[in-house]
């Protein structure tokens, strides 16, 4: 017996909100597609994790821990500089 499989891309889309509970506020939408994170027209790459926070930046300097987006995906907190999300995925 053999099986067969398609290759297909996996990802996520995430809905991201300063306040979540708002539903006037439109979500920017944040999609997780491998190690790329795509915000808009911007893509950031994966540069590292420590514990449960990933860290993603366009160019990564080789300290994880300053790249310019931490997300957790467990809590769905998003932060970039002093913006800070709540994610949730679709």
């Amino acid at each position: 017996m053999s099986l067969a499989a398609c290759d297909r891309n996996d990802y996520v889309t995430w809905h991201c909100k300063v306040d979540p509970s708002n539903v006037e506020e439109k979500p920017l939408r944040m999609i997780l597609k491998g190690s790329i994170m795509t915000v808009g027209e911007q893509i950031y790459n994966y540069c590292g994790s420590l514990g449960p926070q990933s860290y993603f930046d366009i160019n990564c300097s080789g300290k994880a821990d300053q790249s310019a987006i931490t997300f957790t995906s467990k809590t769905g907190a998003w932060k970039k500089g002093d913006e800070t999300l709540s994610c949730v995925s679709l």
